[in-house]
């Protein structure tokens, strides 16, 4: 049986929105994709299908559902609308749904969304280039329907992910951390240390707000410390990633400072953790990334799957200029680490040592 499902389309190519999210991504990917991994036997590609609206009413009201088929978009710089988009937006929708399926049912380990990770989308509201919560539709499904009760959900985006905190911030099924660049310094301006949930959900978000060029040094202990400990205490049946790669330093709307090689280790710590907790079931939606050069992109997103799996693939590793250092803001990083265990305390025993 293969191991490895990218969940691809050539009419996801219709998610482009004329600024730095552009359709020339999703070639650049898979033209890689072939050209690294395409003869490797433990990798499929499936075709996803469209959200239908009974899919997309897991999270979305049917009045937003009906102002988006209608093209009126209430963030038209970031997230304007068209027919063609919001196809794409369904097919990604769709895509998310599907990928939680073939991994909970045991069709695959581990499936990738490609192009996926809409982070900032509420349920009634589009932001920040996306409009349905390809993650939560996947995670409500299977809260719902597949008869899961503990999904850990790990955003290591360098936006908050601050869609995905309002669905979920007041369910205690969903243990939600996001690691990301410190609000004040990008958008959303949301994902503070205080932000933990509400009501029942309290204590079951997690953020963690990153100083611009915090490098790999810094993700490694903040996982270790902080996301380690609390997935193990939370004990997840499944995992869901939001990840990509506009924490590389040549992302051109970011300030982090990953190598590929960080966004690598990242995805190694991901795998080593699902196999420890839940037999290696992880939904990994990759789909950040907003670097000149497409090219760039692909590679992040190779990064990842290549950690994720343990499947080595030559990437290319680039030259670090002098501003990028893998162990840049590791102090600030630790100070961040203690904070966070502080709030956290009441919650979690992990942290009451």
């Amino acid at each position: 049986m293969k191991q490895f499902a990218i969940v691809y389309d050539e009419r996801l190519k219709e998610y482009d929105l004329g600024h730095v999210l552009t359709e020339d991504r999703y070639q650049d990917f898979i033209d890689l994709f072939h050209k690294k991994l395409g003869d490797h036997p433990h990798f499929d590609i499936v075709a996803p299908s469209y959200a239908t609206e009974e899919d997309l009413r897991l999270i979305h009201t049917q009045e937003y559902i009906r102002r988006i088929e209608q093209c009126h978009s209430m963030d038209p710089h970031d997230t304007p609308l068209s027919p063609a988009f919001v196809r794409a937006t369904k097919l990604l929708a769709g895509a998310g749904k599907l990928a939680g399926e073939m991994v909970q049912t045991g069709r695959y380990e581990k499936a990738f969304v490609i192009g996926g990770g809409v982070q900032h989308a509420t349920r009634d509201r589009e932001k920040g280039f996306g409009v349905f919560s390809d993650i939560g539709i996947c995670a409500a499904n299977l809260l719902q329907n597949f008869g899961i009760e503990r999904i850990l959900i790990v955003d290591t985006d360098a936006h908050a992910g601050d869609g995905i905190y309002e669905i979920f911030s007041d369910d205690p099924r969903v243990l939600f951390i996001s690691l990301h660049q410190h609000p004040l310094t990008l958008y959303p301006g949301k994902g503070f240390i205080h932000e933990i949930g509400n009501a029942s959900g309290k204590g079951y978000s997690v953020n963690i707000p990153l100083p611009p060029r915090a490098g790999d040094t810094a993700y490694e202990i903040i996982i270790d410390e902080i996301l380690f400990p609390l997935s193990e205490t939370f004990m997840p049946q499944i995992v869901l990633l939001v990840d990509g790669c506009d924490t590389h330093f040549l992302d051109q709307i970011t300030n982090m400072g990953l190598t590929r090689k960080g966004i690598r280790l990242i995805g190694e710590k991901m795998g080593q953790l699902a196999s420890s907790l839940c037999e290696g079931k992880i939904v990994d939606f990759v789909g950040s990334g907003y670097s000149p050069d497409p090219h760039n992109v692909s590679l992040g997103w190779l990064a990842s799957i290549s950690g994720l799996t343990g499947v080595r693939i030559d990437l290319e590793e680039e030259t670090l200029p002098v501003n990028v250092k893998p162990h840049q803001k590791l102090k600030e990083a630790k100070e961040i680490i203690s904070l966070i265990k502080k709030e956290l305390a009441p919650y979690w025993p992990c942290f009451r040592k």
